[in-house]
């Protein structure tokens, strides 16, 4: 019986292991009528599959890709028209029985096709856009001034009402320990470690709770009461520090990504102004 036996691959969306079973001893690669000849035919065919041709240009761009992303591989020609066989012959088999005629089918296939379409667009006109030292640089100082990576060690004492906070300064302005007011009077998480928030950065903070930070000297409360959307604060700013930022040549790749992204975000932008669109909360009728 002809043998065809056939590794795991990938077919489009989904991997299958196909093998075909067979009886007896191995036989000679000759004997499966279903396999190629190792040339081509009178008609440049290197393999036929029913009435579909192979083209040897076929063959060799399926061969260059499959070895290219499997190269720890050894695949041999046999293996790569083998499994060129069985795809062709799985695809003629979905196409028999009604698959391609499928609404649902015809929109993947649309989605693939505008999907290999955009992909191919944005490889050719980016994919060899590089900027110079001078424009990274330039990027990368941009960056650090708009972010503030300074981070704070602080602790706080929330009260519900903003007469209970003042009176909660009074004290610390008589002398009153922070830690133990904390301890006795926050009603927040942190009040069996006496308010205690650890280091973080201003912006992981409620708004109104960063401003007042900002304003802050280091070893200081709040002197007047910070509201939020939890209640009332006393704030005690116990430090501050400014972390040590990447060196330019250690995010160099990172500044390539950014400026990439932001002209290819531009490149949008310059087919929407050029283009016509109509959003659906502009269509008459519309629920949106």
């Amino acid at each position: 019986m002809y043998k065809l036996k056939l590794a795991l691959m990938v077919l489009l969306v989904c991997s299958l292991c196909i093998f075909y079973g067979c009886k007896g001893d191995s036989q000679s690669d000759t004997d499966t009528t279903t396999t190629a000849a190792a040339m081509t035919d009178d008609s440049g065919a290197y393999a036929k599959v029913n009435d579909v041709s192979i083209s040897i240009d076929d063959f060799e761009q399926f061969a260059k890709a499959k070895r290219a992303s499997q190269s720890e591989a050894n695949f041999s020609d046999k293996d790569i028209i083998d499994e060129m066989i069985a795809t062709e012959l799985l695809r003629q088999e979905a196409v028999k029985q009604g698959i391609a005629d499928r609404t649902d089918i015809i929109e993947k296939i649309k989605r693939q096709a505008s999907q290999i379409l955009i992909n191919t667009l944005m490889t050719e006109k980016f994919a060899k856009l590089s900027f110079a030292d001078e424009e990274l640089k330039a990027e990368y100082d941009r960056l650090l001034s708009l972010s503030d990576t300074s981070e704070f060690k602080a602790r706080h004492i929330l009260l519900q009402t903003e007469d209970d906070a003042k009176a909660v300064i009074v004290e610390l302005n008589g002398g009153a320990d922070f830690v133990a007011l904390a301890k006795q009077k926050s009603q927040g998480p942190s009040a069996p470690n006496g308010g205690d928030l650890g280091w973080f950065k201003a912006d992981t903070m409620v708004p109104p709770f960063a401003t007042a930070l900002q304003v802050m000297e280091k070893d200081s409360y709040s002197t007047t009461p910070v509201q939020t959307r939890f209640g009332w604060h006393v704030i005690l700013l116990e430090d501050k520090r400014t972390p040590e930022q990447p060196a330019f040549e250690d995010v160099k790749q990172d500044l390539q990504r950014n400026l990439t992204q932001t002209t290819i975000e531009s490149y949008v932008v310059e087919l929407q102004n050029s283009s016509t669109i109509v959003h659906p909360e502009n269509y008459e009728g519309t629920d949106r």
